[in-house]
């Protein structure tokens, strides 16, 4: 796989004209793009075409969490879109993913367990009384059962939980280099890492977006995972 394949710049922002002139700067340099809450909520399914015309893979992070059938129901108006991903919170329950099985087409649904905004602390601060290894593992053990395409999960947690789950996509954000500002993540890696730990998807917001000069630091991603190959 060409290497930047593996870069997915997740595009937070709520204006559709920024987005879409940021989009046609990277998108031949990027392997796809993530549009999360902040982009849908300002633009909605409109705004998805629009950049569905730019021709690259979009990851619709939605992280849908509800009783069964109103996710259901959201994930079919959603697949008018025809998104390549669509995420869901594990937490929703074995029903909830379960139920999306029969309906979701050629869109892959997407776990997410536990946000690389948390830690240990915050789950104990959840009154949680085990740690996040444990958490984690547990909701992907379900989350499998239940048929879902791919989990999210931090560049820590992915190379043990290849060793079961193989053919399981697997979503990482989280990813900076030496010279990013952590921003609000807590379970971070740089992307060489994360690659050889076996992630599929690069989920890089702010380092690219962020940037004075976002090729070259897509450039530097790319050199970052090449290294050593």
């Amino acid at each position: 796989m060409e290497t930047k394949n593996y870069i997915f710049c997740a595009l937070d922002f709520s204006d559709l004209e920024q987005t879409i002139s940021f989009t046609k700067k990277i998108k031949d340099h990027v392997g796809g793009i993530k549009l999360g809450l902040e982009f849908f909520t300002k633009n909605g399914p409109r705004g998805v075409e629009k950049l569905k015309k730019m021709g690259l893979p979009i990851f619709l992070d939605l992280k849908l969490h509800d009783i069964p059938n109103t996710v259901k129901q959201s994930l079919r108006n959603v697949l008018d879109l025809s998104p390549n991903y669509v995420t869901v919170h594990l937490s929703g329950g074995y029903k909830m993913i379960q139920e999306l099985k029969d309906i979701k087409q050629e869109t892959k649904i997407i776990g997410i367990s536990l946000l690389t905004s948390l830690n240990d602390e915050d789950l104990k601060n959840m009154g949680y009384n085990f740690g996040q290894k444990v958490f984690i593992s547990n909701l992907v053990k379900a989350g499998v059962k239940a048929g879902v395409d791919g989990i999210v999960s931090s560049p820590k947690e992915v190379k043990e939980l290849k060793k079961n789950y193989k053919d399981l996509i697997f979503v990482t954000p989280g990813i900076r280099l030496s010279t990013d500002k952590k921003d609000d993540q807590k379970r971070i890696e740089s992307p060489r890492f994360a690659v050889q730990a076996g992630s599929n998807i690069l989920v890089i917001g702010r380092p690219i977006t962020k940037s004075k000069d976002p090729l070259k630091s897509i450039e530097k991603i790319i050199e970052n995972i090449d290294h050593d190959k």
